[in-house]
């Protein structure tokens, strides 16, 4: 005999799982380079790199935002990407548009500035990974700059992604100026994304539909 009242429950606890997503109470930041020491340049046709970014541990934390201190140079287009990869399998972990090029702060004016993208809901990292921008625009003389720390290396290593296709990090005193809000994961609550109003109707009407096919399968047990 087929329990479809089973299945009805079995379905609501799926729809109720489904709509829980992870919201941070509150945030810690980590930034590195407000002021920063030197910049590269990054753009298809001013440079050789089209990523630019820090190799570094996060060790087990829910991250909320990610950024990165990047100016324009001229008038660049095009989309300015925010993303972390893992670092052994190059794999994305998170990705996001921050906006158009020119949109962007100038140097040396906005200098103390991270260009900054909040995720649509935080991440949970840990492990090895590198957080970097990357645009694909430009030109010789529409460009960006990204900013980098020198001689004050605190965590990672300054790491840079060549056009045709490999990721090269700097042993050398440099960290790329970069920043992240994270929350630990004891700090990070269950929220519904479906509101109360929506996912309880829901409820109700699964339970009652569950009792009346309960009802006839056990008088037709009968029955029979």
């Amino acid at each position: 005999m087929v329990h479809y009242h089973r299945i009805l429950i079995a379905l609501m606890v799926v729809l109720l799982l489904g709509t829980i997503v992870p919201t941070a109470v509150s945030a810690s930041t980590h930034e590195v380079g407000i002021l920063n020491t030197g910049i590269d340049p990054l753009g298809k046709k001013a440079s050789v790199w089209c990523r630019l970014g820090q190799r570094l541990t996060i060790p087990d934390r829910y991250v909320t935002e990610i950024g990165y201190c990047i100016w324009r140079v001229g008038n660049p287009t095009g989309d300015i990407i925010l993303a972390v990869h893992n670092a052994t399998t190059d794999e994305p972990i998170v990705t996001k548009v921050w906006g158009d090029a020119s949109e962007l702060g100038v140097w040396p004016e906005d200098s103390g500035k991270f260009t900054k993208v909040m995720l649509d809901e935080p991440v949970r990292i840990n492990g090895d990974v590198r957080l970097f921008v990357e645009f694909n625009g430009g030109n010789a003389t529409d460009y960006c700059w990204v900013g980098y720390v020198s001689g004050n290396r605190t965590d990672g290593v300054y790491t840079n992604y060549y056009h045709y296709g490999q990721w090269h990090d700097i042993g050398e005193a440099e960290e790329g100026a970069y920043f992240y809000a994270w929350v630990d994961p004891e700090d990070v609550k269950l929220d519904a994304a479906m509101p109360l109003w929506v996912i309880a109707p829901i409820g109700i009407a699964t339970g009652v539909l569950s009792l009346y096919i309960n009802k006839r399968q056990h008088k037709k047990h009968e029955t029979d």
